[in-house]
């Protein structure tokens, strides 16, 4: 009786084995105790109707002369060295229906450049300086192309920057501080049209990088930095500016 007992036992181990084993295997567990993988699982908990926050970090490189200098009143101009814009920015927007969303950016930017003089004398400054700063600030309006955690976007913003440009001589005596500038404070407009992805890390944060055309509607204009006495060097802020923008930076749903 007991011989017949323990081969029930063994038997009802190798059902309950079994059984558990077809168990895992439509559980999708890994081995008998290894670990539950869900079949999906999406953490992009954005809703019809949500507002958002965006801090990045951006840089514009230049795909046009941003500024140029003539060595001598003969105005052979040529472009300054070339630099980027070191740019911070934040945005708040609004989505409409989820694809859709309405948003406002504001950024400062900033950007210098110089270039020394092919020869000098002690009549003329050894460097050619520009400064360039801008507040922009752009509203627009951007389409997400799908629910999943890592979201591709479109997105289209026009608006009106602040500008200050500064063109100036370093190096040479060339008025009581040592040095001559022109200065040109402008509101203009710019815009920008982007592509960038959104990649959730959390149900309601996550990363955002893009790219884009960027434009800011400047005029041309040519300073003499401390005057027209002599033969001075010329510096002309150059207009109709268009830069690549790359930006990556966190963003927050409420």
């Amino acid at each position: 009786m007991k011989r017949h007992q323990r081969y029930f036992f063994i038997l009802l181990v190798l059902c309950f084995g079994f059984e558990f084993e077809a168990l895992a295997a439509k559980k999708d567990f890994k081995g008998l105790f290894g670990s539950y993988r869900r079949e999906k699982f999406t953490e992009n908990e954005g809703n019809r109707n949500d507002f958002g926050f965006d801090l990045l970090l951006s840089t514009l490189l230049p795909v046009t002369s941003v500024a140029k200098s003539a060595q001598d009143s003969s105005l052979t101009f040529s472009p300054l060295n070339y630099s980027t814009f070191f740019n911070v920015e934040a945005s708040l927007w609004f989505s409409l229906g989820y694809h859709w969303a309405i948003y406002a950016n504001v950024g400062k930017y900033s950007y210098e450049s110089r270039k020394k003089n092919d020869s000098s004398t002690d009549a003329l400054p050894v460097f050619h300086q520009f400064e360039f700063d801008a507040i922009p600030a752009i509203v627009g309006v951007r389409y997400r192309l799908s629910q999943d955690d890592i979201v591709p976007y479109i997105s289209l913003g026009i608006g009106m920057a602040y500008v200050h440009r500064k063109g100036f001589t370093e190096g040479a005596i060339t008025n009581a501080t040592g040095y001559a500038a022109e200065e040109e404070y402008k509101t203009v407009a710019c815009g920008h049209g982007a592509v960038g992805i959104e990649f959730f890390f959390a149900p309601k944060a996550g990363l955002r990088v893009e790219t884009s055309a960027y434009y800011m509607n400047l005029p041309e204009r040519t300073t003499e930095p401390g005057g027209t006495i002599g033969n001075r060097p010329k510096i002309q802020f150059q207009s109709n500016v268009w830069s690549l923008r790359y930006a990556s930076g966190i963003f927050f749903l409420f």
